[in-house]
């Protein structure tokens, strides 16, 4: 068996782990959640989650992807007790790994889109209704949506054809610096216009509408489950990473970066557009047009619309690219381990598998809008896009991160001892504190039980008596 490939630095791991975690989950979905329930608030919780939560989960998937070197395809089968059936949750993993680009191909190729506009000039001087006008256009457009669609997925896997290093990690580190250097030309853009101070106010000084309108709970849920989100963990795709990783770092300073890294950019963000937004009387919870309704209004409001608006769709393609590309990653990698296949026959075989996949989503909104998901207690999705957006972040996510902590934790999984033998292994960075073991046995995996239950009963069971 051909030798498995490593990061050549530690910062191409850290670059491709907070490639994977950033995405359009921290520019796309984190504003309109922000937006709707409370800003300020909302945003403190998801830090916290994002540390208390998030943060070790992230570190179970790196610790079993080292520990095995395999991907989620194999890590629970090279690693779990004789004749038990952990590996089982490795098929949860991988159908979590195809859904999460079934919704999420599609935005990115809104993305795609609407750098294309920005180019060609047909974003600017056009009035409320005519962006309007555009984004119904572009997605009542089947055959522009696949093909939006289509032309992100080719370009993801060609660039991990290449491979980890001369691929995704390349890449990676271009994009990512790219798009870092667009967020701050625009942030100071943002905070700088007449009007920004209440976009701020906003973000950073808390109020309690958010919980007297949602429910407390209702509003730490989300939050609980947003930190699960932005850092990717619960479907192996971190794993994956953890396998490239060399046994010469601990392991914990890394996952406490990329959570540190992957909290910034999302405050960058959110600064960079709120503020904005708030300068020109757009309503904070505006949802998911925000970044395709409301942004192009936004600049044409401003000097050189043409080259905001391009600098802006220019970083959401980059940063919403490198996340997908990442997923891609981790899902030629499983082919490569769980059948043996070469890096290019498992590049050449998924590129087709996904573009079937994804083109449900790229249809949703035109062609098969008429098709209704799951129609429970009066409560329809709108769409297949967010269908799969409710079994990824509802069911996936949180189930996938409690199965991670309870094989290293469980004696009858890979249990403590060997996690955190794997965890501290190496010369270089920080132990992890043994104290912290009732802490992760009992308090996360009980924390991520309430995501799941709740989420359930939002959905399912409180319509019954409303």
């Amino acid at each position: 068996m051909k030798e498995r490939e490593n990061f050549t630095s530690t910062l191409s791991f850290i670059i491709v782990s907070v490639s994977c975690a950033i995405g359009l989950g921290n520019i796309w979905l984190m504003p309109f959640r922000v937006g709707e329930f409370g800003g300020a608030l909302y945003l403190f919780m998801v830090t916290a989650f994002a540390f208390v939560l998030a943060t070790p989960v992230l570190l179970t998937e790196y610790a079993v992807g080292r520990g095995s070197g395999q991907s989620v395809a194999r890590h629970y089968q090279v690693l779990q007790p004789k004749n038990s059936k952990w590996h089982l949750a490795s098929y949860f993993c991988i159908a979590g790994n195809y859904l999460l680009l079934m919704f999420y191909i599609v935005i990115c190729g809104f993305a795609l889109g609407y750098l294309i506009k920005a180019v060609t000039g047909q974003l600017v001087g056009v009035d409320g209704a005519g962006i309007t006008a555009q984004w119904v256009a572009l997605t009542a457009s089947g055959g522009q949506s696949f093909a939006l669609m289509a032309a992100i997925l080719v370009g993801c896997i060609v660039t991990c054809y290449f491979g980890l290093n001369k691929g995704i990690a390349r890449v990676g580190k271009y994009m990512m610096a790219g798009f870092f250097a667009l967020l701050i030309i625009l942030l100071i853009r943002g905070v700088t216009l007449p009007g920004a101070y209440q976009g701020l106010r906003f973000l950073f000084i808390p109020n309690t509408e958010a919980i007297q309108t949602h429910g407390f709970f209702r509003v730490v849920h989300m939050a609980m489950g947003q930190a699960l989100f932005s850092l990717s963990v619960g479907m192996g795709s971190m794993a994956v990473f953890g396998s490239y990783f060399k046994k010469d770092k601990l392991l914990f300073r890394e996952a406490f970066t990329v959570g540190v890294l992957d909290l910034v950019i999302v405050f960058l963000c959110l600064v960079m557009i709120f503020p904005a937004a708030f300068a020109f009387g757009i309503p904070a919870a505006a949802g998911e047009g925000l970044l395709f309704l409301t942004m192009p209004n936004i600049f044409n409001n401003m000097p050189a619309s043409y080259l905001w608006a391009l600098l802006f769709y220019a970083a959401l393609v980059f940063v919403s690219f490198t996340t997908a590309a990442a997923v891609v990653e981790g899902i030629i990698t499983i082919g490569m381990d769980k059948f043996g296949w070469s890096r290019k026959k498992s590049a050449i075989i998924n590129l087709f598998a996904l573009i079937i996949l994804c083109t449900p989503s790229a249809f949703t909104r035109n062609a098969w809008s008429g098709i209704n998901p799951i129609v429970l207690f009066g409560q329809p999705f709108p769409h297949l896009g967010a269908f799969f957006t409710f079994l990824v972040m509802e069911i996936v996510l949180p189930l996938g991160s409690l199965i991670y902590v309870l094989f290293c934790m469980s004696k009858k999984g890979w249990g403590w001892s060997n996690f955190i033998a794997e965890v501290n292994t190496g010369n270089e960075g920080w132990k992890f504190p043994t104290s912290l073991r009732f802490y992760i046995t009992y308090v996360v995996p009980l924390a991520i039980a309430f995501i799941f239950v709740f989420g359930m009963l939002q959905r399912f069971v409180f319509p019954l008596f409303m």
